[in-house]
């Protein structure tokens, strides 16, 4: 039998603006983390870049910084939700996703939806297990 220490849910959050739409960045709860849809957003420097390559980039950095702050890692994907706001990003975020997840193959979804801000190009979810 787990312990209750062990089966305890952690709550990652990585920016306020995750308190004003009532989420977590992060969900973690045993061997499992689910990681909410994440953006772009460099915080850092509080912008969201133009190109959908950047805002990639960054969006793999901010579920790494999730991810980690729950003691889970990138490998530990076994299934991602891509979102990009427009068709014709997929090449352009393409090479970054096979950067990141090429030796990983999570089973994996694409859709093109709009998003909350239209600046936003890529969301990114995923779902992670390491037992």
């Amino acid at each position: 039998m787990a312990k209750k220490s062990e089966t305890k849910r952690k709550l990652i959050q990585l920016s306020t603006g995750e308190l004003h739409y009532a989420m977590s960045r992060a969900v973690a709860q045993g061997d499992w983390c689910f990681v909410s849809g994440t953006v772009g957003y460099d915080y850092t420097k509080n912008e969201l870049p133009e190109s959908a390559a950047q805002q990639a980039q960054n969006t793999f950095a901010n579920i790494m910084a999730a991810l980690k702050s729950a003691d889970f890692e990138l490998g530990h994907t076994i299934r991602v939700q891509y979102t990009v706001s427009d068709r014709k990003y997929i090449p352009e975020v393409l090479p970054v996703i096979k950067q990141h997840f090429g030796q990983i193959l999570p089973a994996a979804t694409m859709v093109v939806a709009g998003m909350v801000d239209p600046k936003m190009k890529i969301e990114i979810e995923v779902t992670a297990f390491k037992g």
